[in-house]
């Protein structure tokens, strides 16, 4: 059950976006979606947290196999990530994100990218963290954002 704990933080405990915010017209409904997906993660709630994305979707990370894609992808992500963390002997980590530096929506697409600050604790005691940024592009499927591709990018965690 820790194992899973440490997956649920791991998977982002993103915070909601500040203020001044660079957010195009149309846009505040995509960034909603980020953080609905992602408060639900920090509460534990993956079938809310999977619903956000696309039934066959594309997620790109740092760590082995790098790329999820097609059905079963948020889960399979996840898992990937509950084990990394288990196998480095990760035992907190805190996504925080920063205002949105660009958000564009054109019809029923939307392109966004968000800077971050990954901080992790290992079981050791030292601390570590990674500054990168989550992309993310979006359909509008019906009424709803869905997230369709995912992609963490930036250079390795340092102490």
């Amino acid at each position: 059950m820790r194992g899973r704990s440490v997956l649920l933080a791991f998977a982002f405990s993103l915070f909601a976006v500040g203020a001044g915010a660079q957010v195009a017209p149309g846009g505040a409904p995509v960034m909603a979606v980020i953080s609905r997906m992602t408060e639900a993660v920090n509460r534990g709630d993956m079938p809310t947290a999977f619903a956000a994305f696309t039934p066959s979707p594309t997620i790109v990370e740092d760590l082995a196999p790098y790329r999820w894609q097609g059905p079963g992808t948020p889960q399979a992500w996840v898992e990937g990530m509950g084990a990394n963390a288990q196998a480095h002997g990760i035992t907190t980590i805190n996504m925080k994100l920063s205002p949105p530096t660009r958000i564009d929506v054109t019809g029923d697409r939307a392109y966004a990218i968000v800077p971050g600050r990954l901080s992790y604790a290992l079981k050791d005691g030292h601390s570590e963290h990674a500054d990168g940024v989550i992309t993310v592009l979006l359909q509008q499927v019906e009424a709803d954002w869905k997230i369709d591709t995912l992609i963490w990018s930036g250079p390795q965690a340092q102490r």
